[in-house]
């Protein structure tokens, strides 16, 4: 049933989750502001943590958002899943159960060999892709969380336009509030500060534009960046990879995008 080589990279992006599976490339440390799950292809997986602590072997390794760590992969190919933090207390579950059960070699096969085809079957099924894609890694699909109403529209209006220009002051003004208890209830509702939610949402923007054909300055540009320097910094230290070594490695990457419309 499932037919696709592990070497074929496949990139799905929605509003809360993002799945890649292919070459994993040389990253040094990164911090994602998102859960992370992380699934060997072919070989072993090490995840190294912030305390030089290692995670080794054909398992499934779990790292909380805004956790620095280095991953290294013996095959080279990896599956890397990642959930926003808009779950919360689902997120700690899945969690436990996913480090409890571990994925079988059947689930790691079956996400080493997924394609647009089953993307696109699912979808005509009327099935969610976000929670047949959790079944597949966590054993589970994740119940979205209450995020208090004010917060919940400014995550909303960044997500829609990571561009948008709102600093801390524009986003309380927004909500009504002053900007110390915007930063305070934002923290407490996402798991994360102000900033570094900005600083996700458009470095993850990047990822379903990859393949636009734009070089690094018009794509830091239409990003939000104010040029290729500070888009460069910024990406590396999120992903640890340069920005151009992303773009380079995406030229034969399957990608399903926020519309489900691969460029293929």
């Amino acid at each position: 049933m499932l037919c696709m080589p592990p070497s074929s990279a496949l990139l799905y992006i929605s509003t809360e989750r993002v799945l890649y599976r292919g070459a994993l490339g040389k990253p040094r440390e990164r911090k994602l502001a998102a859960s992370a799950w992380y699934l060997p292809v072919g070989g072993e997986l090490s995840v190294t943590g912030p305390t030089g602590d290692v995670v080794r072997g054909r398992v499934a390794v779990h790292v909380s958002a805004s956790t620095p760590h280095q991953v290294e992969a013996s095959s080279g190919q990896v599956v890397c899943y990642l959930a926003e933090m808009d779950f919360g207390a689902a997120i700690d579950e899945a969690r436990g159960a996913a480090t409890a059960r571990q994925p079988s070699p059947a689930e790691i096969t079956a996400l080493a060999s997924l394609d647009l085809a089953h993307l696109q079957a699912w979808q005509a099924d009327r099935r969610s892709i976000d929670a047949e894609l959790d079944r597949l890694v966590l054993g589970q699909a994740l119940a979205r969380r209450e995020v208090e109403g004010r917060i919940a529209d400014v995550v909303q209006r960044v997500r829609c336009d990571p561009t948008l220009a709102w600093q801390a002051a524009d986003a309380a003004a927004h909500c009504g509030l002053s900007p110390s208890r915007f930063m305070h209830l934002f923290k407490a509702e996402m798991g994360m500060g102000w900033r570094d939610f900005r600083a996700w949402t458009r470095a993850r923007a990047m990822l379903a534009r990859v393949q636009s054909g734009s070089n690094l300055t018009q794509l830091a540009l239409s990003l939000g960046y104010p040029d290729a320097t500070h888009f460069s910094h910024a990406i590396r230290q999120i992903t640890g990879l340069r920005p151009s070594d992303i773009v380079a490695g995406s030229r034969e990457l399957s990608v399903w995008n926020e519309s489900g419309v691969s460029p293929d």
